[in-house]
């Protein structure tokens, strides 16, 4: 960094930069190149791809999100994904499930989906590419907790798959059913994704659980700790 003297500047021409600091008039030359590593070319690519893939889960996922624009779950995601591209997972093209960097991901920090429901859901792979899961017979009074009032609760699910290397291609399932919050066994179900795996594809299957005081599901229950949502199930290639 050099000091102007007598003419004070501001602006750039060609490779030199005029500029003030602190009240001082200072004058500097810009770099004629920056010379980028491999290491620093790949986390660059990474980033860029980790920004775009997870814009476009979040987007896919949006109608599970219980508060909208909610920046820690855009950190939490975009994070989610840096964390996972540093493995080098497009390099392989063995079906990986159950990814850790995404498994149990949660939406609503003053809500966990994986304590408020107290059985095991079974997510797997169907043999034409679709995600299966499994919702055992239960009685919700016992094995889901809900806030005082609880009449009848729903549970949002919505497979959102999206191509890695061109997040572009994308698409979603989304389906819900209702549970009577009553004390008594209820059976268990099936529920199919269809088209949801395929090689260099990530799938994130999110799940959310909302409260109602009526059967007409008019009075919602809009409390954060109450508005359980993240992702449930992941699948890669």
């Amino acid at each position: 960094m050099g000091i102007q003297t007598n003419i004070k500047l501001r602006g750039t021409v060609e490779n030199i930069i005029y500029y003030q600091w602190k009240g001082i008039h200072c004058i500097r030359t810009v770099p004629a190149k920056v010379r980028q590593t491999k290491p620093t070319k790949k986390a660059a690519k990474d980033f860029g791809l980790a920004v775009k893939s997870s814009a476009v889960v979040r987007y896919l996922l949006r109608p599970l999100m219980p508060k909208d624009g909610d920046r820690s779950v855009i950190y939490k995601v975009d994070g989610a994904f840096r964390k996972w591209l540093k493995e080098n997972p497009l390099d392989n093209t063995e079906p990986a499930d159950g990814i850790p960097d995404f498994e149990g991901l949660a939406f609503n920090d003053d809500c966990d989906l994986q304590k408020i429901v107290q059985f095991q859901i079974t997510f797997s792979r169907g043999a034409s590419g679709e995600v299966l899961l499994q919702w055992p017979a239960c009685n919700p009074v016992s094995a889901i907790k809900a806030p005082t009032g609880t009449c009848q609760l729903v549970v949002q699910c919505i497979a959102a798959t999206v191509d890695v290397k061109a997040p572009g291609r994308q698409q979603s399932t989304a389906i819900n059913f209702t549970i009577p919050y009553r004390d008594e066994m209820m059976p268990g179900r099936e529920i199919v994704f269809a088209n949801a795996t395929s090689p260099q594809c990530l799938a994130l299957v999110g799940m959310s659980i909302r409260y109602y005081k009526d059967e007409l599901q008019s009075k919602p229950i809009n409390i954060m700790r109450w508005k359980p949502a993240g992702i449930a199930a992941s699948f890669f290639n």
